[in-house]
């Protein structure tokens, strides 16, 4: 029976590395973008991940919203007298991008999400960086086994 309590255990501190992990990417899209907040959700976050910042009112935002297969602009031409896409905390959403995370087999498992206060333009150049997050959050989740657990038939819930 120890064998399978130090299995758990080193399965949780390796669950802890990659929330840790993803809050980095968190703290990074938001310095690189400049934006109010980048977020990164998982599809089945199990409750290691569910009790780091996942559970902030923007993660709760992005998990509302609708994921398709690509990119998504909201709204997709900046202008000042855009109306507010939704409020959290203090500030009122202008401005959204979403692109899905998938794994190995191309199956969505989750989300990275930058918002902001005010519109914005979104440049190739963005769409180029937002690329190169997306693959290193996907890259982290390769290594870390999630992509694995949550990918399998029937885990991944519906959108």
């Amino acid at each position: 029976m120890l064998p399978q309590v130090n299995e758990t255990a080193a399965g949780r501190a390796e669950r802890e590395d990659l929330a840790q992990a993803i809050a980095r990417i968190e703290r990074l899209g938001k310095s690189l973008f400049g934006v109010t907040a980048c977020i990164v959700q998982l599809h089945g976050a199990d409750e290691v991940l569910a009790e780091t910042a996942f559970a902030s009112p923007a993660h709760r935002f992005c998990a509302g919203l609708p994921l398709g297969e690509a990119l998504q602009l909201m709204p997709e031409k900046a202008s000042p007298f855009s109306p507010a896409l939704g409020k959290i905390d203090n500030f009122e959403i202008r401005f959204y991008a979403l692109q899905p995370l998938h794994d190995r087999a191309g199956n969505v498992v989750g989300r990275v999400g930058l918002l902001h206060e005010r519109t914005r333009a979104f440049t190739s150049g963005d769409g180029h960086w937002m690329s190169d997050l997306t693959a290193l959050i996907e890259r982290e989740l390769h290594f870390s086994g999630f992509v694995a657990a949550v990918s399998r038939p029937g885990s991944v819930p519906e959108n």
